[in-house]
């Protein structure tokens, strides 16, 4: 997993700044966020410590190394913002300790990871299967269509379709399982 992310933290020589920078953060940003939020517990103040993350880590774009977790990085930065918060608002909210705080960020990169980890896997055992199932899942789960619309549309009877994708949901559980082992993100 560390070695994939440092594939998408590597910055390329021929983008601008601005673009890299852009691409980066869009990467990241729900994973910022959603840290953010369970520090702070109000969508008012996790809106405006996102967008103060956002310029910080901007400002200090220069000094982010190539090579290491883009998400490590501004998870740090938002871990001492809301440290920040926190101390300027001490009298008007419950208090999480400093200790607290880290082990939350903590706790959140790995979970982050994991997920990161997660959809690598999934996307990995997607592109095994054949066009027909890559087809098929994509109109389930991409454009939402009913098992019932797919079966009339590919014109096979409804029982059978809930059935192929019992098989394929099956088959992707079983790939992602072993993928994940292999890289070692579970044991």
């Amino acid at each position: 997993m560390q070695e994939n992310e440092s594939k998408q933290t590597m910055p390329n020589a021929q983008k601008p700044k601005e673009e890299l920078f852009f691409q980066l953060f869009m990467t990241y940003q729900r994973n910022f966020y959603a840290y953010i939020l369970s520090s702070v517990h109000n969508y008012t103040d996790a809106n405006d410590l996102l967008q103060e993350t956002a310029a910080v880590m901007w400002r200090k774009f220069d000094e982010f190394q190539q090579g290491s977790s883009f998400l490590a990085w501004g998870i740090t930065i938002a871990q001492n913002l809301v440290l920040k918060f926190f101390n300027e608002h001490k009298r008007s909210r419950i208090q999480f300790d400093d200790a607290l705080l880290k082990d939350l960020a903590d706790t959140t990169l790995n979970e982050m990871k994991n997920a990161n980890a997660l959809t690598e896997a999934l996307r990995q055992c997607f592109q095994k299967l054949n066009e027909t199932n890559q087809k098929l899942l994509r109109l389930r789960y991409q454009d939402g269509m009913t098992i019932k619309a797919i079966a009339a549309m590919v014109g096979k009877p409804v029982f059978g379709m809930y059935k192929a994708f019992a098989r394929l949901q099956d088959a992707l559980q079983v790939c992602i399982e072993q993928t994940l082992r292999r890289e070692g993100a579970v044991e």
